[in-house]
């Protein structure tokens, strides 16, 4: 199972005052060099595993390892020149992380985990260092975005777009920086999704790969073998090999609710859910809490209430409940229908800013989330 950045003593930001010796992956993965650049790939297997999944099965031989290079290396060159190194110091030295310009505005998407409570922020981009500002971070996906000075419009962005989940064993690469080394290439293939870890539910669900990442690749950029962003590496472990995805439909979310209000405006509605042991209408999604003052509770939703559906959605199991909140906006009104009673009962609430959102620079070093925490 991956483990929180926070929690990982191999996390994969890295402190320079706190580097072990030796290979930080562990058991040394492959090392290939194609097309000028150093491609890492987890095992032999997942390699041809990848390659298979991508290309259709009458290639064969030198044909199919031929296409798989040649789309790595498009990929490569395309999307090298939008990913940069992020620095920053705190008061225990200095971290080092990677982030990628997610817009032509020179906004960069990274961790917050190497920003968050930091100072002197900069940005190394095709070997020129410009200082960065902290725009906003995310506090419950660990999600951050920069701003470069002297940088108002890039050229070289990776788009965030809603391209749906893709399903296990699809190859994906991820790029990013090691420790002082050059930018690297990466492969793996996904292996699932995860809506928890341990206690602990994400604010969606994350996508799982086994791309093998060291340190200082946090904030990876991860794509496919056609150069469409799946999302951002948002935690990991070396043994074996694995990554935590945040997705890039919710990427898409957050830049342009930066790009549209200048801030992040995620909506709230003030609901808990639980899973309840007896389904009750096809739905095991029961309310367990409704917060005070929130759209929740003047709407009327009451604890006990079985969720049926939710802005359009039909909800049977609680874990599809963080995924749809997530994408909601403040002022938003969303329907809601639940079963109380035996009685099926239609509620519409609109949602508000949630009360959490702090501006940037002035976020709190909160506990909720072991996700994108500062290091011990």
């Amino acid at each position: 199972m991956n483990r929180p950045l926070a929690s990982n003593p191999r996390r994969l930001s890295v402190r320079s005052v706190q580097r072990s010796a030796g290979s930080f992956l562990g058991s040394s993965p492959g090392w290939v060099a194609k097309g000028g650049a150093i491609l890492r790939v987890a095992s032999m297997t997942s390699f041809l595993l990848c390659a298979a999944s991508s290309i259709m099965a009458s290639v064969t031989g030198d044909a199919l390892s031929e296409k798989v290079t040649a789309a790595i290396t498009q990929v490569t060159r395309k999307t090298m020149p939008a990913v940069v190194r992020v620095r920053c110091t705190d008061g225990h030295g200095e971290l080092n992380g990677t982030g990628f310009y997610i817009a032509p505005t020179g906004t960069i998407c990274t961790l917050a985990e190497i920003v968050r409570n930091g100072a002197n922020i900069s940005v190394m981009h095709n070997g020129v260092e410009r200082s960065a500002s902290l725009l906003a971070i995310d506090s419950r996906s660990g999600v951050a975005f920069l701003k470069t000075e002297g940088d108002e419009m890039n050229s070289s962005f990776i788009t965030a777009r809603s391209t749906g989940i893709p399903t296990p064993m699809t190859p994906v690469l991820g790029i990013g920086f090691i420790r002082d080394e050059h930018a690297t290439t990466s492969l793996g293939m996904i292996t699932g999704t995860e809506i928890h870890d341990g206690d602990h539910y994400f604010c969606l669900p994350h996508l799982t790969a086994n791309v093998p990442l060291g340190e200082g690749e946090g904030g990876s950029p991860i794509l496919d073998l056609n150069g469409k962003l799946i999302g951002m590496v948002v935690a990991g472990s070396t043994q074996p090999p694995s990554c935590r995805i945040f997705p890039a439909s919710a990427l898409e979310k957050l830049i342009n609710d930066l790009l549209r209000y200048g801030r992040l405006e995620s909506g709230w509605l003030g609901i808990v859910v639980e899973q309840a042991a007896v389904p009750q209408g096809n739905s095991t999604a029961r309310i367990l809490s409704v917060e005070a003052g929130s759209p929740a509770e003047s709407a009327g939703l009451q604890c006990g209430d079985m969720i049926l559906s939710l802005a359009g959605h039909q909800i049977s199991n609680p874990e599809q409940v963080p995924g749809i909140t997530f994408y909601l906006t403040a002022g938003d009104v969303v329907s809601t229908s639940v079963l109380r009673e035996g009685k099926i009962r239609n509620f519409d609430l609109s949602c508000i800013e949630r009360p959490d959102l702090e501006p940037a620079g002035k976020i709190p070093d909160q506990k909720i989330s072991p996700l994108g925490q500062p290091s011990k």
